[in-house]
């Protein structure tokens, strides 16, 4: 697990576009049945997220061998939420996603950040993995550096996914479910994963 350069944006940008293409929130948000433009549409996304995360946040990558396999992308207790992206990427953003997709996903921001906690907290906005690297213990390992780092802050962790096979998953991690809401017609669960004690973090 490695920061991420910024050389590596654009890569980024595409393991993560591709990650998140069949997710259910993405669809409803992009409301195309071609997976193409939903690839497309999140890359744009992407690109104008991770240069604000890069330089404000917390983005951890994961390589096999030389090959970036998949990312992770947080916001650390005082840069939350991450400010707008430049002028230029968020235009990039309108133009390339369409005003009414760019609306839904504003809504769907709005509904979630509503529900977020009050306290200091780190926020895990994205964790994603190549479709041809997933199920061989990638995003566990980004997920695992990352809390290390979230422990030694000694504060709480707090995320929403939309897959309810991802539940689970950080369930196993420390999670647990906080609430479980509808946005945009689609299942979302937010889980909240308590401080750790510098007993326990150790």
């Amino acid at each position: 697990m490695a920061p991420l350069e910024k050389a590596e944006l654009a890569q980024v940008a595409d393991i993560l576009a591709r990650a998140f293409r069949d997710n259910a929130l993405n669809r409803a948000a992009i409301a195309s049945d071609d997976p193409k433009r939903r690839t497309s549409s999140n890359r744009y996304g992407m690109l104008a997220l991770l240069p604000v995360a890069h330089g404000l946040g917390c983005v951890l990558t994961a390589k096999s061998g030389r090959i970036l396999s998949g990312a992770l992308v947080s916001s650390p207790p005082d840069c939350f939420p991450l400010p707008e992206a430049a002028w230029w990427p968020r235009l990039r953003c309108l133009i390339g996603q369409g005003w009414r997709v760019a609306q839904r996903w504003g809504d769907a921001y709005d509904a979630l950040l509503a529900l977020r906690p009050i306290e200091p907290h780190w926020y895990l906005a994205t964790l994603g993995v190549d479709p041809l690297q997933q199920r061989r213990g990638v995003g566990a390992a980004l997920l695992e550096a990352w809390l290390i780092g979230v422990d030694r802050s000694g504060l709480s962790a707090y995320l929403e996914t939309d897959g309810a096979s991802n539940v689970a998953f950080y369930q196993r991690a420390g999670f647990q479910v906080a609430n479980e809401i509808e946005v945009l017609g689609v299942a979302v669960w937010c889980m909240s994963r308590p401080a750790r004690t510098s007993a326990a973090a150790s």
